[in-house]
């Protein structure tokens, strides 16, 4: 095995020790020393590859973003023969399964707005992770920008409308983490995202009886959900 190869298997297996310390304990608990202990290298060779723990916890959170990157940007291809209002409930039904795939991945979120505990963190190292989530934010905005040109969207700016999108998404699946928000919520979390989303689309579409936009046949408060998660 080749220095470069060793290098890079000691580098994954730090991470995925530290993917699991972090998500079972949070950034401000997670030990280095148990880490290490999980990958089985001396703590030091873990500063060696990470100059510290915020720069290592914020190497876990772009792994998962790189992840969900690359299976959005395969999805453009993949899914260019359909319309373009299936083609963003698609798109956003892989954003939320990759949510559901990674929960605590959206540590992301808190990462950025508590970037004073973290620490100093290696220059560009925000700014990358960062430019991942544009970039997934693009592709909205790359089948938003076809539909105008198909006709199917009305001609309006579509880096907002990807960036509603994202707001939309990101705001529901965080309301779901807390268990009173969801008994005033009272419905189904799919159906309140999936509802969200065809609102948005009714809006850009040129064509609104295109949206699936789902219409209560109840004039009756719906029973409180109390325990309800994601599935």
């Amino acid at each position: 095995m080749s220095e470069t190869e060793r290098f890079m298997r000691m580098r994954e297996k730090i991470l995925v020790a530290a993917r699991t310390n972090f998500f079972e304990h949070g950034f401000e608990e997670a030990s280095m020393d148990e880490i290490a202990r999980l990958a089985e290298v001396a703590k030091g060779s873990i500063y060696r590859h990470y100059p510290s723990k915020g720069a290592l916890y914020m190497s876990v959170l772009a792994e998962n973003g790189r992840e969900f990157f690359q299976g959005a940007k395969r999805f453009v291809g993949d899914t260019h023969d359909l319309s373009t209002p299936d083609r963003l409930r698609k798109l956003w039904s892989v954003y939320l399964k990759h949510w559901m795939k990674h929960p605590d991945a959206f540590g992301i979120f808190w990462a950025f707005d508590n970037a004073e505990i973290l620490g100093e963190l290696p220059e560009g190292l925000t700014d990358n992770i960062a430019e991942n989530w544009k970039r997934g934010l693009e592709v909205t905005q790359r089948v938003l920008d076809e539909g105008v040109l198909r006709g199917e969207i009305l001609p309006i700016d579509t880096w907002k409308a990807a960036q509603a999108f994202w707001t939309m998404a990101n705001g529901i699946i965080e309301h779901d983490e807390n268990i009173r928000r969801r008994k005033i919520r009272g419905r189904p979390f799919h159906e309140t995202y999936n509802f969200s989303i065809e609102m948005l689309l009714r809006g850009i579409l040129v064509n609104p009886d295109d949206s699936l936009l789902m219409q209560s046949d109840s004039g009756e408060a719906p029973a409180p959900v109390l325990d309800e998660t994601p599935s």
